[in-house]
């Protein structure tokens, strides 16, 4: 009896079963991969998630071509929290205007029919990864009053501590 259970469950065993390859990828030198994908739309999910990182370092991604522009692999699309922005200006030109003097402005989650119950605002941008991050910007209402606008980069994790850009890092 229990050879016959031990058969019966070697028989439902899922061994020969091959684990499934999302990307293949080869260095192209020290600090650059080529990734492969078996479809598309598995390329374009990873292209179209945002910010990725290994080691907690951000990686920039794009999709491969035969002669990259001058900015190929120094553009990351990142999200971007803005937060403080006075009730009055809150407003998508506005958001997109102070969003505009971080990165070139792709997305704006905002429905000024909506609370903002979480305090904060999110875009997307497309960011120069040779740019410091900058932790506030400065807004200048129409009253003359400077409101410093909360700037918060989701998952960024490291960067340089001494000019808080991507690329590098010094203690």
């Amino acid at each position: 009896m229990e050879y016959e259970l031990d058969k019966a469950l070697k028989d439902m065993s899922i061994e020969d079963d091959k684990p499934i390859v999302l990307a293949r990828g080869i260095a192209l030198t020290k600090d650059q991969f080529q990734f492969f994908f078996d479809s598309e739309s598995e390329l374009t999910t990873v292209l179209e998630t945002g910010a990725w990182t290994f080691n907690d370092w951000s990686i920039t991604l794009e999709r491969w071509v035969e002669k990259p522009p001058d900015d190929y692999l120094k553009i990351i699309p990142i999200w971007i929290r803005l937060r403080n922005i006075p009730v009055n200006f809150n407003t998508a030109d506005t958001i997109k205007e102070i969003a505009a003097h971080i990165g070139q402005v792709s997305l704006v989650a905002f429905d000024p029919l909506k609370p903002l119950s979480k305090g904060y605002v999110r875009v997307k941008v497309l960011f120069d990864v040779n740019k410091p991050l900058k932790n506030f910007r400065e807004l200048q209402i129409p009253s003359g009053e400077v409101i410093n606008i909360g700037v918060e980069y989701e998952r960024i994790r490291r960067r340089c501590y001494q000019c808080q850009r991507l690329t590098h890092d010094r203690e």
